[in-house]
């Protein structure tokens, strides 16, 4: 049972020290965005005030993805794949759009069109990490 709880671990570690730990970066950036997703839709299903531990996790994890956002450009500049760059650029404009719309939304310009960006920044992180994580995965 050791044995392969080990032989576990080691398959799992050098799976996500490919390419500078983009998967890992990448998968940490991924489960800020569930964070992010899941207080965000508490907040808009509950119509729940901007206050308490909802918005905190929210904004906190829109900050930690944006932090994972400019470390995987790290990472892949440092594997040099070309590839992995261009990808990381696409990641960190969709991070910091979704959030710039986000705080238009949030600081109390209730505009659909700025809930609207928001998602779509959203989305473009999730597709865009998603796509990195694999990607760098399988190089």
């Amino acid at each position: 049972m050791a044995k392969s709880l080990l032989d576990s671990y080691n398959s799992l570690a050098s799976m996500f020290s490919k390419n500078q730990y983009t998967p890992a970066l990448a998968a940490a950036e991924l489960a800020c965005l569930i964070i992010i997703y899941i207080a965000g839709m508490d907040i808009a299903i509950y119509r729940l005030p901007l206050l308490g531990p909802l918005i905190t996790a929210h904004i906190y994890a829109a900050a930690f993805a944006v932090i994972f956002a400019i470390a995987i450009y790290g990472s892949a500049t440092r594997a040099n794949n070309t590839t992995l760059r261009v990808l990381a650029v696409l990641d960190i404009i969709s991070v910091l759009a979704g959030a710039f719309e986000g705080l238009f939304y949030f600081g109390g310009f209730v505009i659909p069109d700025y809930a609207l960006g928001m998602g779509v920044g959203f989305v473009f992180t999730v597709v865009f990490t998603s796509v990195i994580m694999f990607y760098s995965i399988r190089r």
